[in-house]
Parts: C-alpha cells; structure tokens; sequence
C-alpha cells in the first residue's frame, strides 16, 4: 500500500517535470533541400563503376547509374554515395585488376573533392536545429546513483528487470535509440524510493558488531558415505569439513546452518569473512583418473560465495547469487583466508571447491576402480532382487560379502577441499551513519532538523551535475512542505521530494544545452560529457570545480583532468563497457556453447576469464599509453592457469592472472587470437568465416558490411560433416547477388577457422560424416593480397594500422559524444587518427585527442 501511495502522490510532479522536455525530445528536423550531382561525378562512375554497377551487373547489390541527378539530404542515395567515397579513398573502387581500366590520378583526386563537398552540404542541411537529449543507459544509470548516493552496486542488482537499452552498431549510449516508456519510469520511480530508503539511516542507532565461529560440525555435511554421493560433503572427526565434489557455479552450496536458521547476518554492512582450509591429496592419491590430472598443473581452489538470502542456497538458484573470491589453496598444511565484504540484511555466505569434480560420476569411477571392496548393492538393485530379476540377484549376492568392509568415505582418497572453519565478523563501520547518509544529509540522524530548502538544493545540483539557483529547487521544496501538510512523516516527505529529483529529466538525461545558445558545450555539460565518457557516471567535486574556475575550457585543464580520470579506479568502467560495445563482448554467453561438445567452457569458467583477458588487455594498453597496434597483432597477453592451460601456455599456475610473453607458435596475439572474440564469433556449435569475418571488417577496418539479399537463404553449418563451411561458400558465392561482398568478408573469417568455438586451436575440424577434413586458412583480399592462416592476415591488419587508426577513433568519438558519426565528422576523425599517429599509435593519446577535439566539444 506505501509503495502505491508514494507512486500515486509523485507522478503528478513526474508529469510536470518531463512535460517541458516533450518538445526537445520528440521535435525533428525537416528534409533539406536537393543538390544537384556535378557532372564530372556521373562522369567517373560512367566510365569506370558502371561496368560492375549498372542495372545489369549491381555487384554487391550497388547501383551507382541509379543515382539520381538532385540529391535529397533526407534520402538514402547520400549513403550510397558515401560508400562510393569510402571505396574510392581505399583504392578499392575501381579495382586493380588486369581488365579493369584506372582513371587518371588527377581526375580521381577531382571527383573525391567533388563528392566531399556534396556529402558535406547533404549533412549540413539535414543537421537537427534542436538539442538531442541523451538518457543514461542503465550502466551510466546504476553507476550513477552508486555514486550520488554512496550506495554499494550490489545494491542495483533490482534494476535487472529495466528494459533491455537499444543499440545502434553495438553501443547501448546512442541518444537516438534511448527511448523511455512509461514502465521504465514507474520503476525509476520504484527504484529511486528504494535506493533512498537504503541510503539514510534516520533515527536507527549503528547496529552491534558481532562474530560467528562456525566449525566443521556446524556445516551441512555428513558423518560418513556408504556409495558416491551427488554432494560430497564429509565432517571427519568433527575436524574438518571434507568438500569433494565442485563446479564452477555451484548448486550445492557448502553453508553454516546456523547463520540459514538465523535468517543471515543481522544488518547491511562490512563484514570480515575468514577460512581456515587447505587442499588434500591434490597429487599424492594414487588414482588413475583423468578428471585428477589437471591438478597436476592447477591447485585446488576454494571459492568464497554470497547467496542474498536462504532461499538463494536452492539448488536451482545458482544464477543469483554472487561469487566474492577465488583462493588457491596450499597443499595440507591449512592457511586462514580474509576477505572484507559488503553484506545486506539477511545475506549468507557459503564456500565452494571451484575448480572441482563433478562427484557422483568421478567418484563412482574411481570407487569401482580402486576400491570394489566397498561396493554395496543400491536399495533399487536390492528391489529388483525381491523381485525375482535373476541378475539382480546374482548381484546382490556378489556383493554381499562386502556388506562388513570399511565405507567408501573411509577409504576414498582423492582429491578435495578441506574447511576447518569459517568466522564472520562484522558489520563493520568506519563512521555513523554511514557514508550514504553523510552524502545526503550529514551528520544529522533527526529528519526534523534538517533544512530542507539546503538539503535539497546541494542534492539537486549533484544529481543535475550542475550549480542551481533557489528558484530552480522551489517545486521540489514546495512538494515537500505539502506531503508534510498531508501527513507524512519528516524523513518520507523529504525522500519523496528527493525521488522526484532522481526520476527528474535533468537527472536521467545529459542535458547538452539547447538550439538557441551557441553549439560548444558549456563547462558544466562538457564536465559531464567528458565523466560519462571516461567513468560512465557523474563528474566528482574536482572536475565541476574544474568547471567552474574556467580551467576545464583551457586546453591543459582539459588535458590535465583526461589524465587524471584515467589514473582512477572509476575509469574501469570504462574499460569495462567500451570493450562491451565496440568488441560486442557483451554478447558472449547469448550462444552457449554445446556443453557436451565443449565442457571445459563451463568446468574452467572460461566466459569469465576470456572477458578478464581482453579487459585487462586493453586496460594494460590504456595505463602505459600502448600502442593500439597491439590490438591488431601483439607478443604478449593475460592469463590464468586455466586460460593459458586452454591456450598451451607452459608455466602457468594460480587463479591470478598475469602478463605473459607470447612466441609465434602460440598463436595468440592480439585480439583474433583472445577466446572472447573467437567464441562471440561462433554459433556454439560450429564456427563461421562469415562471422568472423564481418566482425573483422566491422570492429577493426570500419567497414560496414552489407546485409545479404533477402531472397538468398542463410548458411547452417553441416553438423554431419559432410561438407566443409568453405565448401559451402564456395557454392554460396555462385549466386551473383552475392558473391562480390563474400570476397571481402570471408577471407579474414577463413584464416580464424584454425580456432574452434570456443577459441580452442585446431588444425582439423571434428570428425563426423567423412573423416578428419584438415583447415584451409587461405584467403585473398580483394586487393590481390593473400595469406594462409591468421598470422598472414595479421601482417595485412597491421600494413593497415592507420585505417585501424581512424576505425577506433571513429568508434571511440560514437562512444564518447553518444552519437553516430556522420559525414561531417569524417575530417574531424581523420586528424584525429593522423595526430595519434604521429605521437606513436599510443591508446592513451588517442583518447585524449577525441576529448580535445572540437567534435568531443560540440552539441
């Protein structure tokens, strides 16, 4: 009923707030006028396009005798005229083939300015007269809120259910495809009030701190195992807790059930975990078993677990809760671990052997190997026996003498974790109240003392990222004094005012300024563009002050505040989602591998680790000022014994990763031979050169590729192997419509063919229907250029580092200003590019040039 009340009271002050904005929101602009195609263009394409794309030929579906003689900036024969553009500037357009006829230099140098300054006269008159809007994605949005209202991130896992934000050429920050429906903003709403109640701390003294001593006795084990278990979780002696069994998420949780029948710690806050555990029998057992001899190579590793509340230890519940650490354990001799922890209300955290067996089937196998003495008819082959099956009988009776013999968990010795306890301590308070209600309130706990007019001014100019006048919060205020006229308590009217601010348009949208002021961004919306670029939240105290003094505006404040942003921990967001974005790592995991086909996926937790690696990649890149033409080819990468176990990298142990030298017979540098993108470029099943090679051509060279016609059915690998996929496309490319844009896509998909779905690297595919067919990584680019596997294709990737150049500058500056860039920015992006360039290809530099830029600058 509160929640119904408080929503009901709002939305009148939610409507008024957002009815302002309608116009700038909705309003577009009008088509511009025509422009006429000079002549010496027609000309060109006359004499040397036609051949290849007139009505006849339209190879890659491009008619360029199609183009009319007046242009209209609203139409879509402006793009094609751009790829023409684009084409001819490659030197792909006309090809350099023996029958192809090559326009003198001069003339083509002609047409190029002609076409530019066509394009450029189409994009400035279809240029919106009105301000674009941006509302926060909802990485901004939770990174946001954590930050205005000191609040931990786990506390947003309640935004999960927000509507899926729109991309356009993978990035989720593109103010055109934000749209906000009215569900999205009930549950700011929802959502704004809870992360409120969860911030103050009015009238509530600091919770006790406590500490629980948890011993093997007090965990969910057993006392002993007759037969292989699905769990194995063994309290010996009242020693120690035996955990036998582990996957890398895990559905049996190992927990203390007196802190399940205390309903979890008592309070939000920092709680100090510690285990005392070690690995036993991890080389030493004596069993020939195939599931043990990666232990060989890695530790045992214990994993540190928060399920949110009891109902999370379900079995069937793996997926919400939240895996807190990795340790690698010593062999035998016990060692305590600590880790500080962020608990809500109600939490339990449980343990895990990660890198564990599965322990029903492996310990069955080995129980039936090694120990048939203590194999004991199951109660159904008992049954069957009673009634009358023959071989069940002559089973059981087998079996019988074995019916004295010592338990199978007392002679079980193969590998497992061992626990010899768990202390929790906490919550844990550095000051009172927390940091939450000191950023909002104070010091103030009494709601009725504070000044509301005060308060909620300094919130407001936080949560709208700039400074306010009184009379730009007197609304709020005015809303606040009526809910305390109706009744409510001090600390609800207070919070309801603040919900309003928080589903406030100012708040949800970067607000850039509007038509009517001059297009460079003011200090104030620069300091956000530059802070949701680089951290994807809100500017802090140093960059609006930067802001207000003026020095943002100047060239070496500006400089001077990219670096330092980048030097903070915050600057892993944008780590974090660039990559998503313009790598698409975000999509690994939307095709799940074949988890029988491919299980070390799953046992080695490799969706994890392939993402850390090209995180920490390119955060390595972005902290040493790198150069980017690492991303194309490097000798070095980050792994984990896993990973590097995965990619035949020798030396490797511990769940840590680090940097390590690479040789020419890993063949691993560089991002086409990382394990994310090799596997987001799969079906999870089989890979594709189609794929992999429109991800190459999209993300690296910045290349649109075409969509195929749609009268031409798609490729479906042959799971039989009967044919192979470069069989396949053979055939496919005998279709005209689609031929000339498969000789640019597949040859760079065809040199990745020497990596499975899941980045593993082969040289033959799995036998099925024919027998063993070896990888073929031949290509030939368009350009006459050929290569036999993704080494060759590297060395070509890099002869063309400046066109990488200006494709990450491209996707960088879309990134940055939340916008896709046009025509008009073309110019802007090379010199971009060329500067980088001359400074060395550094990462870092290159950021900072597309925040010095006038494109970053500008509405």
């Amino acid at each position: 009923m509160r929640k119904e009340k408080r929503t009901n009271v709002l939305r009148p002050l939610i409507v008024h707030l957002f009815g302002g904005f309608v116009l700038l929101l909705f309003n577009t602009p009008a088509r511009g006028k025509g422009y006429a195609v000079d002549r010496a263009v027609v000309n060109y394409f006359t004499n040397y396009c036609y051949r290849c794309h007139d009505q006849a030929s339209q190879k890659g579906d491009r008619r360029l005798d199609a183009i009319p003689s007046m242009l209209d900036s609203g139409g879509e024969t402006a793009l094609l005229l751009e790829e023409a553009l684009d084409a001819i500037n490659r030197g792909d357009m006309p090809p350099k083939e023996d029958d192809v006829v090559q326009p003198p230099l001069d003339e083509t140098r002609r047409v190029i300015s002609t076409i530019t300054l066509l394009l450029s006269q189409l994009n400035d008159s279809k240029a919106s007269p009105t301000t674009i809007m941006r509302r926060l994605n909802r990485f901004e949005y939770v990174n946001t809120m954590r930050d205005l209202l000191g609040l931990r991130q786990e506390f947003f896992a309640n935004t999960s259910d927000f509507p899926v934000d729109a991309t356009q050429h993978g990035f989720d920050n593109n103010g055109d495809a934000l749209t906000l429906s009215d569900y999205q903003l009930h549950r700011y709403l929802e959502v704004a009030r809870a992360s409120l109640d969860a911030a103050s701390y009015f009238g509530i003294d600091p919770p006790k701190s406590q500490e629980w001593q948890y011993r093997a006795n007090d965990f969910n084990g057993v006392k002993s195992y007759q037969r292989a278990p699905v769990t194995w979780r063994l309290i010996v002696d009242g020693n120690y807790l035996e955990i036998g069994h582990g996957q890398p998420s895990e559905r049996h949780p190992n927990f203390a059930k007196g802190l399940v029948q205390e309903g979890g710690v008592p309070a939000d806050g920092w709680y100090a975990i510690s285990i005392r555990a070690a690995a036993a029998n991890r080389l030493n057992h004596g069993y020939d078993h195939d599931e043990f001899k990666r232990f060989q190579k890695q530790p045992l590793k214990l994993a540190l677990w928060v399920a949110p509340n009891a109902a999370l230890l379900d079995k069937n519940a793996a997926d919400q809760r939240e895996l807190v650490k990795v340790w690698d354990l010593p062999d035998e001799t016990p060692e305590v671990f600590t880790e500080r922890v962020w608990l809500r209300t109600g939490s339990i955290p449980f343990l895990s052997w990660t890198n564990g067996i599965s322990s029903k089937g492996n310990i069955r196998v080995v129980a039936e190997k090694h120990h048939p003495e203590v194999i004991r008819a199951t109660q159904t082959q008992l049954d069957a026996a009673k009634l009358g099956d023959e071989a069940a009988q002559a089973l059981v009776a087998k079996l019988a003498s074995n019916d004295n013999n010592p338990l199978l968990s007392d002679v079980y010795q193969g590998p497992r974790v061992r626990v010899w306890g768990m202390t929790i301590q906490g919550p844990q308070f550095e000051q009172w109240p927390p940091k939450s209600h000191r950023l909002l309130f104070g010091q103030i706990t009494n709601a009725e003392q504070i000044n509301i007019a005060q308060t909620i001014k300094k919130f407001a100019e936080r949560a709208f990222r700039r400074p306010l006048n009184k009379e730009d919060v007197n609304h709020y205020v005015a809303f606040i004094q009526q809910c305390l006229i109706n009744g409510d308590r001090p600390a609800d009217a207070i919070k309801n005012g603040m919900t309003g601010i928080l589903s406030s348009p100012r708040f949800l949208y970067l607000d850039e300024g509007n038509h009517e002021a001059e297009s460079r961004l003011g200090p104030y919306e620069l300091a956000s563009r530059l802070s949701y670029f680089l951290w994807s939240s809100m500017p802090d105290e140093e960059l609006l002050s930067s802001a207000a003094s003026g020095e943002l505006g100047t060239d070496s404040g500006l400089v001077k505040q990219v670096e330092r942003m980048l030097d903070e921990e915050k600057s892993a967001a944008f780590v974090e989602h660039f990559t998503d974005t313009w790598l698409r790592i975000n999509t690994l995991g939307s095709m799940p591998p074949d988890s029988k086909a491919f299980e070390a996926y799953y046992r080695d937790r490799l969706e994890d680790l392939f993402k850390r690696e090209t995180r920490l990649f390119f955060a390595d890149l972005l902290r040493r000022n790198g150069e980017i033409v690492n991303f194309l080819d490097s000798n070095y990468t980050f792994v984990n014994d896993a990973l590097s176990n995965h990619y035949g990298i020798d030396g490797v142990q511990g769940e840590q990763f680090r940097k390590v030298s690479l040789t020419p017979v890993h063949r691993r540098g560089g991002l086409l031979g990382q394990g994310s993108i090799l596997t987001l470029t799969a079906n999870g099943i089989e890979t594709s050169p189609v794929t992999r090679g429109v991800w190459v051509l999209e993300n690296l060279l910045g290349s649109r590729a075409p969509s195929p016609p749609p009268d031409v059915p798609a490729i479906e690998p042959d799971t039989r192997g009967t044919t192979t996929i470069r069989e396949q496309l053979d055939q496919h490319r005998t279709v005209t419509a689609c031929a000339d844009c498969h000789q640019k896509i597949d040859p760079a998909g065809f040199a990745l063919e020497f990596f499975d779905p899941i980045g593993g690297f082969r040289t033959e595919y799995p036998s099925r229907g024919r027998g063993k067919q070896s990888v073929n990584g031949f290509g030939r680019l368009p350009s006459g250029e050929t290569f036999n596997d993704e080494r060759g294709l590297k060395l070509l990737l890099i002869a063309q580092k400046d066109r990488f150049t200006e494709s990450l500058a491209n996707k960088l500056m879309a990134y940055a200003t939340g916008r896709e860039m046009t025509f008009r920015d073309s110019e802007s992006i090379k010199g971009i590019a060329v500067d980088a360039a001359n400074k060395g290809y550094g990462l870092r530099d290159l950021i900072i040039q597309i925040a010095r830029s006038e494109t970053f600058k500008t509405r």
